[in-house]
C-alpha cells in the first residue's frame, strides 16, 4: 500500500518526467470524457420511453430537458471559459463531477416532470456534462500546438469509448432495476472515475511547470531540442472583429440545430420501427465506436489538411446517415445509419475542439470558446423540443429527418467557405 502511494505520488509530479506529462493530461481527460458518457448524453435516449411513461412526459417536454441543459451550459460557458484561462480545469472538473453526480442521484427520487427538468438544467450549468466539451478540450489545446490534433483526438476518443461502454450498461441497469436504479448506479460510476483523476493529475498549462507545449523543456540545457511552432494569439475582442468568427458561429449554430433535433429522437425512432431495444442499444454502442475511431483518424487529418475540409465532410456524413433512417426494413440499415452518424460525430468533435485553437491560438482559448458557447448552444437547445413537437403533432419523424438533412448540407457549405483569419501585424 505504501509502495503504491509513493509510486502514485511520483506519477502525479510533472517535474519528474517533463516530456510525457502532456500525455498524462491527455490520458486523464480521456478518462474524464469516458465517465461523462454515463451522465445522460448518448445514453439518454434509453431513458426516453420508460421515463416518459412513468412521469407522463411528452416527447416535446423531454426535448426541453436537453434544451435547458444546453442553454444552462451556454450561460455558464462565458464564466467557465475565463476561469479555465486563469485557473485551469482541475478544481472546475472536480466540482462539476460532484454536482453532476448529485443531480443524477436526485433523478432517482424525482416524482414529477418539473423536478426532472430542474435537475437537468443544473447539470448544464456546471459544465462537465453540458455539450461543447469546454472543460475537457481547452486544457488539451493549451498543452499542445504541433501535435494538437492527435492529442485532442486521443482525449476526445474517451467520449466514443464511454458511449460504447455505457450504452449496453445503461440498458442492463434499466432492465435489471428500472430507470431510477440506472441513474443511481451511473452517478456512482461517473464520480468514482472523474473526481480522483481530476484532482490528482490535472495541471493548468505547461508554462506553469517550466515546460512549453508538446513536451518541450524551456530550461537552458534543453534549448537545442525541437520547439513548438509559434502561432498567432488573438484576444477575444480581436477574434470577434473577424468575419471568420461569425461564420464559425453560423456553422456550429446550424450544425447544433440539426444535432439537437436528432439527439434524443433517433434512438426511440428505431425502437418504434419495431427493433428490439437491446439491439438498438448495441447499434448505438457501434455509433460510439465509429465516433471513437473517426476521432482518432480526424486528429491526424486536421494536422495534414485544412480543418474546414474535415468539417464539411463530417456534415455531409450526417446528412447521409439521416437519409438512411428512411430505410427501416432490415437491421443492416439501422447499423449503417448509426455507425455513419457516429463516424461523422467523431470527425465533428475534433473540428469543434481544434478549429478555435487553430484559428485564434491558445492564450485566450477558454474565453473565446466561452463566448461562443451561448450563441451555438441556443440553436442546439432549440432542436430537441422542435423535433419533439413536430413528432407530437404529426405522429411521425419524417418531416424532422428531411429538415435535418437540409441543415447538414447548409452547414457543409458554410464551413467550406470559412478560411483561417489573418492577423495584421501592428
Amino acid at each position: 500500500m505504501f509502495a503504491w502511494t509513493g509510486w502514485a505520488r511520483r506519477l502525479g509530479d510533472p517535474t519528474g518526467w517533463p516530456f510525457f506529462y502532456g500525455w498524462v493530461i491527455v490520458v486523464t481527460l480521456f478518462l474524464v470524457n469516458f465517465a461523462t458518457m454515463a451522465t445522460g448524453t448518448l445514453n439518454f435516449g434509453l431513458f426516453v420511453i420508460p421515463m416518459g411513461e412513468d412521469l407522463d412526459m411528452s416527447r416535446g417536454f423531454i426535448g426541453w430537458s436537453q434544451t435547458t441543459r444546453m442553454l444552462a451550459g451556454g450561460v455558464s460557458g462565458f464564466i467557465l471559459g475565463r476561469l479555465l484561462d486563469r485557473h485551469g480545469a482541475r478544481i472546475l472538473i472536480a466540482v462539476a463531477s460532484i454536482t453532476t453526480g448529485a443531480c443524477m442521484i436526485g433523478l432517482f427520487f424525482v416524482q414529477n416532470s418539473w423536478q426532472f427538468l430542474g435537475l437537468f438544467t443544473l447539470m448544464g450549468f456546471i459544465g462537465l456534462s453540458a455539450p461543447g466539451g469546454l472543460l475537457t478540450s481547452v486544457p488539451v489545446a493549451k498543452w499542445f500546438v504541433r501535435h494538437r490534433g492527435r492529442a485532442l483526438a486521443m482525449a476526445t476518443t474517451g467520449l466514443g469509448m464511454g458511449g460504447i461502454a455505457f450504452m449496453p450498461i445503461t440498458q442492463l441497469f434499466i432492465d435489471g432495476g428500472g430507470w431510477r436504479y440506472a441513474w443511481l448506479m451511473l452517478a456512482i460510476i461517473s464520480m468514482a472515475l472523474t473526481l480522483p483523476l481530476a484532482l490528482f493529475f490535472l495541471r493548468k498549462q505547461p508554462e506553469d511547470i517550466g515546460l512549453l507545449p508538446d513536451g518541450a523543456d524551456r530550461r537552458p540545457l534543453n534549448l537545442q531540442q525541437s520547439q513548438p511552432p509559434v502561432e498567432a494569439q488573438w484576444t477575444a475582442g480581436e477574434a470577434m472583429r473577424t468575419g471568420t468568427f461569425w461564420r464559425l458561429i453560423l456553422f456550429f449554430g446550424v450544425l447544433g440545430l440539426a444535432a439537437g433535433g436528432g439527439s434524443i429522437h433517433r434512438l426511440p425512432y428505431w425502437v418504434e420501427q419495431g427493433f428490439d431495444a437491446g439491439l438498438v442499444s448495441i447499434a448505438f454502442a457501434a455509433d460510439a465506436a465509429g465516433a471513437a475511431l473517426m476521432a482518432l483518424a480526424a486528429g491526424f487529418l486536421v494536422e495534414r489538411f485544412p480543418v474546414r475540409y474535415v468539417g464539411a465532410i463530417s456534415s455531409l456524413g450526417f446528412a447521409a446517415a439521416v437519409g438512411l433512417m428512411f430505410v427501416t426494413f432490415h437491421p443492416f440499415f439501422l447499423f449503417a445509419s448509426v455507425i455513419l452518424f457516429g463516424i461523422s460525430v467523431g470527425a465533428n468533435m475534433i473540428v469543434t475542439t481544434y478549429v478555435w485553437a487553430e484559428y485564434y491560438g491558445r492564450a485566450f482559448l477558454g474565453t473565446i470558446r466561452g463566448i461562443v458557447l451561448p450563441a451555438t448552444l441556443v440553436t442546439s437547445g432549440a432542436g430537441a423540443p422542435i423535433a419533439g413537437y413536430i413528432y407530437d403533432y404529426s405522429d411521425s419523424y419524417t418531416l424532422v429527418w428531411w429538415i435535418l438533412i437540409g441543415l447538414y448540407v447548409l452547414a457543409a457549405l458554410v464551413i467550406m467557405g470559412t478560411k483561417t483569419p489573418q492577423k495584421r501585424s501592428v
